[in-house]
């Protein structure tokens, strides 16, 4: 009797335990499931935070580089005709929103890209006693991926060097002109040209030496300039 009642206990016990062992199982499998989907998305989310933050430092280089290039080129050719510093500037933003313009759509399938154009409250001009150009910005940019991470802002800041070839080319211009002026017309000649260049901050000498005349043609702040004989 007692062995044939231990019988009949033990069953109902070891069925509980099974289905305890398969509970447990079942558990273990969600937990580790659930671990690995949080791991794999952890890892997603950290490729895509990547991918982001390179989108946006890849687009703050290029539009840096892109001023650079936009300062250089206005300061040559507004300076060629005497023009003023407010045209410097406004077709040095012009040429950057030029490039903002066209956009960055398609270079990643994944992430949108929004930046704004630039005006006089997000992109200011600095112009230094040599004569240069510092500029100084930021865009309210936003670079977003599709699984969420995002970047925002981007800054801008550049500095043209000291323009001697500005004023290589000036002096070799000047150099042109007096080829066809008399010698009695220096001074008055000199006069002119100190007036048509004073916009872009040059001063300009013109002496006799030995009947040949000299040209000189310096930045006004730093005193770099280019000496010629004609």
């Amino acid at each position: 009797m007692s062995c044939s009642r231990c019988e009949r206990g033990g069953a109902p016990t070891l069925a509980v335990f099974a289905v305890f062992v398969v509970v447990c199982s079942a558990v273990a499998v969600a937990h580790f499931r659930t671990s690995a989907y949080r791991s794999a998305n952890a890892i997603q989310q950290r490729m895509a935070a990547d991918v982001t933050r390179a989108m946006a430092a890849s687009i703050e280089t290029e539009l840096n580089w892109t001023l650079e290039k936009a300062i250089w080129s206005a300061m040559y050719t507004i300076g060629l005709r005497g023009g003023t510093v407010e045209e410097v500037e406004n077709a040095v933003r012009e040429h950057l929103n030029g490039r903002i313009r066209r956009g960055w759509e398609g270079e990643h399938p994944s992430i949108s890209v929004y930046v704004p154009e630039v005006n006089e409250d997000t992109l200011l001009f600095v112009w230094r006693p040599d004569g240069g150009i510092e500029a100084i910005g930021l865009i309210p940019a936003k670079i977003e991926h599709v699984e969420g991470p995002a970047a925002y802002g981007i800054s801008l800041r550049t500095a043209s060097s000291p323009r001697f070839e500005r004023i290589k080319h000036v002096t070799e211009q000047i150099f042109d002109v007096l080829k066809t002026t008399p010698v009695e017309n220096i001074e008055v000649l000199e006069c002119e040209l100190n007036e048509n260049y004073a916009c872009e901050g040059l001063g300009i000498e013109l002496t006799l030496d030995n009947g040949m005349v000299m040209v000189s043609v310096s930045d006004i702040f730093s005193g770099r300039g280019v000496l010629v004989g004609s």
